[in-house]
Order: structure tokens, then sequence, then C-alpha cells
């Protein structure tokens, strides 16, 4: 019998059931290959990591749960340049994420999307650019997201809406353009997009945060002025200010012709002895007084009243 029929037979099978088989899914090992790209890939004191350990738990800023790293925070390490795929994104069992104050730059690589237990992502305080990008809103675990005082531009995705977990979203300190879009995130506690370039009214439901996260740009509504011009009774509408024109104009005008009045009447009085003249001088005061009082009064009131309408309005 001729074995080589029989051998092709078991070489064509073997092959056939390896090519079949699921690829090996990632494990610690896959995980400090990718902690070991991110380290050649930036410089900072992550350089201090002891490579021979053959377990990365151990080193600074990584933890580890069931077998897989979970944790990297690298904060303030001095970390530069750009963050390449195959690094950060091969680390798919992270769910938290800080980068934060260091100098890393450039767009973020779109394979972080493969990171999909995500739910803390620190990367305030660097100098990443270009628009958020679309790949961040298929991260639907993610509760936390800090992009502050980068270089991102263009506008705030509607897609925000997709991470429907979300309770916090810093996006101050960039060049953000356009209008905030009605943004439907039941958790959202903490917002900021203050500094940025937006503009238009701020949506009903952000109207709540407070004026701190909308200052440093073009916007209206809400704890700012309001898109109509008035601004919640802290400036004075251009009816008070009218008002207290007219007011104090009356009130000269009144005080005015008071003292024309008095002086007249002092005019046609024959002139008696010079105790009674005093005396007279004396007692003509005491209505001049009341008189200026009464008018000062007045447009005291009347200024008042303008400005009460207008904080009302």
């Amino acid at each position: 019998m001729n074995p080589l029929p029989l051998l092709l037979l078991v070489t064509t099978t073997t092959l056939l059931f390896l090519t079949l088989l699921p690829p090996s899914a990632p494990d610690l090992a896959a995980d400090r290959s990718a902690l070991l790209a991110l380290r050649s890939a930036v410089g900072g004191r992550s350089l201090l990591w002891n490579v021979t350990e053959p377990t990365p738990c151990n080193w600074v800023g990584v933890q580890c749960s069931s077998g897989r790293v979970t944790v990297l925070r690298l904060p303030g390490m001095g970390l530069s340049g750009l963050l390449p795929p195959a690094t950060v994104g091969n680390l798919t069992a992270l769910q938290t994420l800080s980068l934060r104050f260091n100098v890393l730059s450039g767009p973020l690589p779109s394979d972080i999307s493969a990171v999909s237990d995500l739910r803390n992502l620190y990367l305030q305080g660097n100098l990443f650019s270009g628009e958020i990008p679309d790949f961040l809103f298929s991260l639907h675990n993610l509760v936390r997201l800090n992009l502050a005082s980068n270089n991102f531009s263009g506008p705030i995705s509607t897609l925000f809406n997709n991470l429907t977990r979300l309770g916090t979203l810093y996006l101050e300190h960039n060049s953000l353009t356009g209008s905030i879009p009605d943004l439907n995130l039941p958790g959202l506690v903490q917002f900021n997009v203050s500094f940025n370039q937006l503009t238009g009214p701020i949506p009903s439901k952000l109207a709540g945060e407070p004026r701190s996260a909308f200052t440093g740009n073009s916007l209206c509504g809400g704890p700012l002025q309001s898109c109509n011009g008035s601004s919640g009774g802290k400036k004075l509408s251009g009816g008070a200010i009218a008002g207290i024109v007219i007011g104090s104009v009356v009130a000269l005008l009144l005080i005015v012709a008071c003292l024309v009045f008095i002086c007249r009447k002092r005019g046609g009085k024959k002139e008696g002895s010079k105790d009674v003249a005093i005396g007279k001088q004396a007692e003509l005061s005491i209505p001049v007084i009341h008189c200026i009082l009464l008018m000062t009064s007045l447009a005291i009131c009347a200024i008042r009243r303008a400005i009460s309408a207008s904080h009302k309005s």
C-alpha cells in the first residue's frame, strides 16, 4: 500500500482543522507586548519600567485584574510624541486610561475603539489635535471623558448621545466651533465647554449648568445673557436706562421751578429791618429744603421702579 495518499490526507485534514480554530484570545502576554510598544513610542518616566519582570502588573501605573491589564495611569510622566496604533488599542480589557498632563500630540489612534470596556478616559492637558474622532462614540461604557486643554477643533458631534452612561464630559480650553447640540445624557452631572469658539444658544437641558461651564464663548441663554439681549436682570435694559435719565431730568426741572417760584415770592415783598429780613430768609429756606428733598425722593422712586421693571423683564 502506498502511504503517500494517506499522508496527504492527514496533512490536509490537520491544516484544515488549524484553519478553523478561533484565534487565540488576548492574554497578559499580549498586554505586555502592547505596553512595551507604547514604551518604545513615547518618552518619559515610563522608561523606568523593569522590563525584566515577567508580568507588567508590577510596573508603575499598571493594574491588573483576572490576568489582564485593566488600568493604565501615567499622568504627568512627560510622555511626548504620537500615540501609535497597536499600543493602547491592544489593551482590550482596559477600563481606565489616564494619560493626562503630558505632551502627547496628533490625532488619537482609531484602534482605541477596540477597548470596549473602557469606562474612564482622561486625556486632558496634552496637545491632541483634529476633530473629536467618531470612534470614541462607540465606547458605550464610557462614564467619564475628559478631553480638556488640548487642541481639538471642529464641532461637538450629536453622536455624544450614543454615550448614554456618560456622567462627566469636559471639553473646555480647546478650539471647538459651532453650536452645542441637544445632548440627551440623563446621567450627566459634570459638564464644561468653556473657552472654545462656540456660538448660538445653550440647549435647554444644559441651562441648569453653572456660568463657568460656558464662559469664553459666544453663547447665549441658560445661565448667560439671554439670546434676546437681556441677562437675567444683571444688566439694565435700554428702557431702564431711559427711565433713569427721564426721572433725573424731571426732578432737576422741578427743583429749578421750585427755586424760581420761591425767589419771585421773596422779591415781591418789601424789605424790612435786617433782623426781619434774616428771619424771613430762614423761614423761606425751610420750604426750599423741603421742595428739594421731595423732588429728590420722587426721582429716586422713579429710578427704582425703572430698575425693578427691567429686572422683571
